[in-house]
């Protein structure tokens, strides 16, 4: 999308490369644990921020007037459901195994 702040797959799939390169080594392990930690940053940072940058999404600052069709997604994602934490968790952690395993040796 031109003029959009949407951080794309291959993109991340770049940091997940220069990381390995700096390690030295690209494992299934090593793409796990970084894929925990992308979790792990996208469920507490992330998250947390789309409310002020999300243009349809309700914040506290919106008040009553507000016409956001989206609520926020509250701590780990939970408004959204339960399952949320767990299929964002689950997910960037395949994300990195497989990224790990087709970068390595």
């Amino acid at each position: 999308m031109p003029g959009s702040s949407f951080t794309s797959p291959p993109a991340f799939a770049l940091g997940y490369a220069a990381t390995f390169a700096l390690l030295g080594q690209a494992t299934w392990w090593a793409g796990a644990l970084l894929g925990l930690l992308h979790a792990g940053v996208a469920m507490t940072v992330i998250l947390p921020l789309l409310p002020g940058v999300h243009p349809r999404m309700a914040s506290a600052r919106a008040g009553l007037a507000s016409t956001a069709a989206l609520e926020p997604p509250g701590l780990l994602g939970l408004s959204y459901g339960t399952q949320t934490p767990l299929v964002a968790v689950v997910s960037h952690f395949a994300y990195g195994t497989v990224l790990g395993l087709l970068v390595g040796p």
